[in-house]
């Protein structure tokens, strides 16, 4: 979650409230429509994964719902993993906007650079992270952990949902990719995320 923090604010947030008219009219629409596209992946997201309002709404809420329980072998108590489908229009103005970081990031002129610059001074490097989220966010589940997972997906009552052994070992593979690529080698980062898992 902190990574995909990282990503919307300082990064985007920044980009697109306080640097957008600084910056060339080609690079200042590549970080609106970047900034719209993942306000359209927040919002397809269940309401337990959205931590701040944004400004855009290119897609509707989520219908409510109370969400599930995750049960592994044995009846322990797993954590929850959400099925969403995601807009292939909005991976790729992120992929774009990456691409377009990235690139002034490694000129180090310009008003984009500068701009990087400045909010870097407040953390980490928040271009890495973007790439890190963006390729979360395109990552498959295997498709029968996922068909047992959209049952979770209707609105109403809360619902446990118990995976069988062959289910069980393709979440954890699953979840030590995604930890796996958020960490990027980093030792600690990827103990930390792992016992979130298992």
């Amino acid at each position: 979650m902190t990574r995909f923090l990282a990503m919307e604010d300082p990064l985007l947030h920044s980009l697109y409230y306080f640097y957008l008219r600084d910056l060339p009219p080609g690079h200042a629409e590549t970080i609106r429509t970047a900034y719209e596209g993942w306000a359209d992946i927040q919002y397809r997201m269940p309401p337990c994964l959205h931590w701040q309002e944004m400004a855009v709404r290119r897609a509707p809420r989520p219908r409510d719902r109370e969400g599930y329980t995750l049960l592994g072998r044995g009846g322990a108590p797993l954590t929850c993993l959400h099925a969403v489908e995601m807009n292939a229009e909005s991976i790729a103005v992120l992929k774009a906007c990456h691409a377009l970081l990235v690139e002034a990031e490694s000129d180090g002129v310009g008003p984009l650079a500068r701009a990087l610059g400045e909010i870097a001074e407040h953390g980490r490097n928040t271009v890495d992270d973007f790439r890190r989220v963006v390729d979360v966010l395109q990552l498959q589940a295997p498709p029968r952990l996922l068909g047992s997972l959209r049952r979770a997906a209707p609105a109403g009552r809360a619902t446990a949902i118990s995976l069988d052994g062959t289910q069980q070992e393709e979440y954890e593979t699953f979840c030590d990719r995604i930890v796996r690529t958020l960490s990027a080698g980093d030792r600690f980062t990827y103990a930390m995320h792992r016992a979130l898992y298992f």
